[in-house]
């Protein structure tokens, strides 16, 4: 099974277009597209609505709020009969940016490890986006969506690390910026033929970098999956 995830507004639907348009089911009963996501979020609902629940149990609906792990995996616990059923009946393939947080309770659940997929766009382009989608601005929602970004992904990196889960990153401005370099470790990565023209590069509103005191946590995201976009071997 796959898994995509990462912070919000970093390209989660566009990668789980690219599966989806490439025959891996997503989900069967899928969010529907709206004015901030034209061509869909490609997200099962009834797993978005118990991440969600989960965020909520937890107290991660606040702004800069934390949960420990431990925190998750007990809301997740008393959950778990639903969860339970929700695994059941999987699709080849999930996304929820929310898996960031609930990855470990799910873990517990599925018949084998995940492979996760992890968007990643520069927490500028986030902040920007993310004000944007809520008609926010000023000095303490920038702070805030910084540090659920930074939180969101170094949860991600100790999850993925303490299970030895095999994980790519998909950088949202290289797919932007060469869809058709850029989806070929993916393509790898799912075993499946992706087609780059469902990139919808004109829906990118913003650019921007990554601040120094979120960049090394955004070096050790990019390095995930480095064997997937290493350029195979030629036979002699």
């Amino acid at each position: 099974m796959y898994l995509i995830c990462g912070s919000g507004r970093s390209g989660t639907s566009a990668v789980a277009r690219l599966l989806h348009e490439a025959g891996i089911c997503m989900g069967r009963d899928l969010i529907e597209p709206d004015e901030f996501n034209a061509e869909g979020y490609f997200e099962e609902r009834l797993v978005v609505m118990m991440n969600d629940a989960l965020l909520n149990d937890v107290g991660l609906h606040r702004w800069f709020a934390t949960a420990s792990r431990e925190a998750i995996l007990e809301a997740a616990h008393a959950r778990g009969e639903m969860m339970r059923e929700f695994v059941a009946e999987a699709t080849p393939a999930w996304k929820d940016p929310r898996f960031s947080w609930t990855l470990e309770a799910w873990l517990e659940l599925l018949p084998e490890p995940p492979r996760v997929i992890v968007c990643l766009r520069s927490p500028d382009e986030v902040v920007a986006s993310t004000l944007r989608y809520y008609g926010l601005g000023g000095d303490e929602p920038t702070r805030a969506v910084e540090h659920t970004w930074r939180s969101q992904y170094e949860r991600l990196l100790e999850v993925i690390d303490e299970y030895r889960l095999d994980a790519l990153t998909v950088d949202f401005g290289a797919l932007n910026a060469d869809p058709v370099a850029t989806i070929v470790p993916l393509e790898r990565f799912v075993d499946r033929k992706l087609d780059a023209g469902f990139v919808r590069r004109d829906l990118r509103h913003h650019e921007g970098g990554v601040p120094d005191h979120l960049r090394a946590v955004y070096d050790r995201v990019a390095a995930l999956g480095a064997k997937w976009r290493a350029t195979p071997a030629v036979a002699p």
